[in-house]
């Protein structure tokens, strides 16, 4: 069958094939939703059937080789309900019985005109939609059955007469009965006779057909248990009205029975704890109307239950603490989540702090419910002599949210009162042994500088004292705190001071250290600044004067190894020197200085385009040994147009030359790395130190013409 019901896909057999493609037109013509596929011999026509689905299959009887009667045959081999049509020319008696006992679904004979072709049409629309209505009902007697052996609900079949039909197997189980001791058997011997007249009734209704019916019964099992049952009762019926059969689906509830009788008697026992509890307690609808207030909260307010039922908290307390109160309901109606909040509330003209927790209440009882929630219950606690106490653990929590290493509070007397363990193991003692005595700190901060800067924080009139204080430990010698000092502030008022410090000896011993390698760096600058640069140019000097007396093929090679010996050591001398330092910013106009540069790097080989007008916060030194380098960078690896431009956020170097393979870009600033013959390997180390000065960002990609690119990004524009 084909897999789309809209569609009719119909295969015409016929060994004319003129013949098969008029009919095939006319067919489609008169349904649309036909899709004919012609065949001109059977052969031809079992391998269209192998290859797609087919809704029916319209055949000639009298062809070549095989006729019609024994393709029919060789159909129903492998589709042996497939609706088959013989359309013939060869009309008589003896041929139609042939085709009817060999199972044709219908016989049609071929006339002139195109009437014939309307016949067919609904010939074929009668078998194939005989056929699919055969199809359905069988799909839905078998879903019916699957359903009622698989249901894990027990499932009776009746007659119209209410005789029993089918049981499946969880019927069983919950009856005791087999489907075959109960075939033929009416409900009545089910039931107990204090649920007789119940289903009575139910019956009477079930067989007028008048609809489906719900009922909790007393069933009696096969042995004679009793067992509560719920009943789902759903009468069916034919075109006509008449009643078919009466499905009940049912389950076993005796277990849900009792829980829910042992539940409603779990009720009247809350009912009663919560009314005589002393915690006030209270339920209200989801228009704030109170529906339940327990003694506790009669005697907090001194209302009765006639003078709060069925009013809200406007009705009954004044506006502004009513207001509080009915924002949080609609908090927990809205989220459908517990809250738990402080609430004020005046009673007999004392203000108090309460802790309020409600929570949503469903009419399922189930929070997962779609539905929104019914009501509000709620619990109100008098915490107010435990906010006053909270009050004073604040400054703890102040302490504990401040703290990074070691960390305590002072009193005035700048005594600690509190210290966490990492401050007592620097001393190495314990939190309990510090507390009560006096700190060395204290005294360093009130003389240290201009007035008494403790007394200041107490006071308020400062908001912190940072320092730097040596302290003499018994094991460890000296230790070098960098520490803070902050007022402690409970509600507005100074309540003491927080300390908060770190050891900082090991970075005051690596500050020392990079002092000294900046010494020796300092030195090894003097000695190649004077040692090495002083005899490379007397060497450069002398070669040029000897090129100049004779003629020999080893002093310009000579010369060219000096030249890059020179370059060398400026390079190294300006990365010893300078590095990442910036020192004199200012405006410099870009375009300028890049035309100002080329003249150092250019070749007669190679061209400079300039399509920048910006001006930027820069070096301009460092700026220039920076463009310097990128510039010659460019001439050395054979680019013969360099061109410097804009970036949204800076400016680029680019050049046609070979460019840069990907795997290599990561390298290229690294001191020492170079592919030119003549090249040092510090020339874009050197940019990179200069765009890391400016807190720029410097990489290399490809250019529009496949050469290199370096991007610098991160330039701060001047306008």
């Amino acid at each position: 069958m084909s897999p789309d019901h809209d569609t009719v896909r119909v295969l015409h057999v016929d060994d004319e094939p003129d013949f098969a493609a008029t009919a095939a037109a006319f067919l489609e013509r008169e349904d649309d939703r036909f899709d004919v596929e012609t065949a001109a011999s059977t052969s031809e026509g079992l391998d269209r059937l192998s290859e797609g689905a087919f809704d029916c299959v319209i055949s000639d009887y009298d062809m070549p080789v095989t006729n019609g009667i024994e393709f029919l045959e060789s159909v129903r081999e492998e589709h042996p309900d497939l609706p088959f049509v013989l359309f013939t020319g060869k009309g008589s008696e003896e041929v139609a019985s042939e085709a009817i006992s060999a199972g044709v679904n219908d016989y049609l004979q071929k006339e002139s005109g195109t009437s014939q072709y309307t016949l067919l049409a609904n010939r074929v629309r009668n078998v194939v939609d005989q056929y699919r209505s055969r199809v359905a009902l069988e799909e839905s007697e078998k879903r019916l059955s699957l359903f009622i052996e698989q249901s894990p609900l027990g499932v009776l079949e009746y007659n119209e007469d209410f005789e029993v039909v089918r049981l499946n197997e969880a019927g069983e189980e919950i009856l005791g009965y087999t489907e075959a001791e109960l075939r033929g058997e009416t409900w009545e011997v089910l039931v107990t006779d204090e649920s007789y007249q119940n289903v009575d009734e139910v019956t009477d209704a079930l067989s007028e057909a008048s609809g489906g019916f719900h009922s909790v019964d007393e069933n009696v099992r096969k042995d004679g248990t009793r067992i509560v049952c719920e009943w789902h009762n759903r009468v069916v019926t034919d075109e006509d009205g008449s009643v078919v059969a009466v499905f009940s689906q049912f389950q076993d509830v005796t277990e849900r029975t009792e829980r829910e009788r042992e539940l409603e008697s779990t009720r009247r026992r809350l009912e009663a704890i919560l009314e005589n509890t002393t915690t006030p307690m209270f339920m209200k609808d989801a228009e704030g109307r109170y529906l339940f207030v327990n003694q506790g909260h009669r005697d907090l307010f001194g209302f009765e239950d006639e003078e709060i039922v069925g009013y809200t908290d406007h009705d009954l307390f004044p506006r502004e603490m009513a207001d509080e109160v009915v924002r949080n309901d609609h908090v927990v109606l809205e989220e459908g989540e517990g809250l738990e909040t402080e609430e004020r509330i005046t009673v007999d003209g004392e203000e108090r702090m309460f802790l309020s927790t409600k929570v949503p209440i469903y009419d399922t009882g189930d929070r997962s419910d779609p539905d929104d929630p019914v009501a509000v219950f709620g619990v109100a606690v008098d915490i107010t002599e435990r906010t006053e106490r909270e009050r004073e653990l604040k400054r703890y929590e102040s302490m504990v949210n401040t703290m990074q290493e070691s960390a305590c509070i002072y009193d005035e007397e700048g005594r600690f009162v509190v210290v966490n363990e990492f401050l007592a193991d620097f001393y190495g003692t314990t939190p309990a042994a510090l507390e009560g005595t006096r700190s060395n700190l204290v005294p360093h901060v009130r003389t240290e500088g201009d007035g008494d800067r403790y007394q200041e924080l107490l006071d308020g009139e400062r908001d912190a004292v940072d320092g730097e204080i040596a302290v003499e430990l018994r094991d460890q010698g000296t230790e070098i705190l960098k520490y803070r000092l902050t007022p402690l502030r409970i509600d507005g008022d100074v309540a003491g001071v927080i300390g908060v410090a770190h050891e900082i000896t090991a970075f005051r011993e690596r500050e020392r250290e990079l002092e000294r390698k900046n010494e020796r760096l300092d030195s090894f600058v003097s000695v190649v600044s004077h040692d090495l640069r002083n005899p490379l140019s007397v060497a450069d000097g002398r070669l040029e004067l000897a090129m100049e007396e004779c003629d020999s093929e080893h002093l310009l090679p000579a010369a060219r190894a000096v030249q890059r010996s020179q370059t060398l050591v400026e390079d190294l001398l300006t990365l010893a020197r300078d590095g990442a330092r910036v020192r004199d910013v200012t405006t410099v106009d870009l375009a300028a200085l890049a035309s100002e540069c080329w003249d150092a790097a250019t070749t007669d080989e190679a061209t400079l385009a300039v399509e920048t007008e910006q001006t930027l916060r820069a070096d301009r030194v460092r700026l220039q040994q920076l463009l310097e380098n990128l510039l010659t960078n460019a001439v050395a690896h054979g680019g013969t147009r360099v061109t410097v431009g804009d970036l949204p956020d800076g400016f680029y170097v680019a050049d046609d030359g070979p460019g840069v393979p990907s795997t290599e870009r990561q390298r290229v600033f690294e001191a020492g790395y170079s592919t030119a013959r003549e090249g040092t390997g510090f020339g874009l180390a050197i940019v990179q130190e200069v765009a890391d000065g400016h807190g720029w960002t410097v990489r290399v990609t490809e250019s529009e013409s496949g050469g290199a690119r370096f991007e610098v990004r991160g330039v701060h524009e001047t306008g």
